[in-house]
């Protein structure tokens, strides 16, 4: 398992498309429905921006770029695989 961070960017006019899709994979991380071996571990948004970090838990940033794929958030964004010091 590896620890991820997607750091997401978006157009204002895709805010509402953008917050459908957050909002979709919030629930399936509250009913337990996301693919076996991925977690969501938390999502800040930057006030004041289009931007947010989301937190992952996931087999590999490779499975997890296949997932985002599959769920197409209309942003431009990148995968980190992290290390959590504290």
């Amino acid at each position: 398992m590896a620890e991820l961070i997607i750091e997401h960017e978006w157009k204002k006019e895709d805010s509402e498309k953008v917050m459908n899709v957050v909002g979709g994979i919030i629930e399936m991380q509250k009913k337990g429905t996301l693919p076996q071996g991925f977690a969501l571990k938390g999502v800040q948004l930057l006030n004041g921006k289009n931007k947010a970090i989301c937190n992952w838990v996931a087999p590999s940033a490779s499975a997890l770029s296949d997932l985002l794929g599959k769920v197409n958030p209309p942003t431009t964004h990148t995968i980190t695989e992290v290390s959590k010091v504290f």
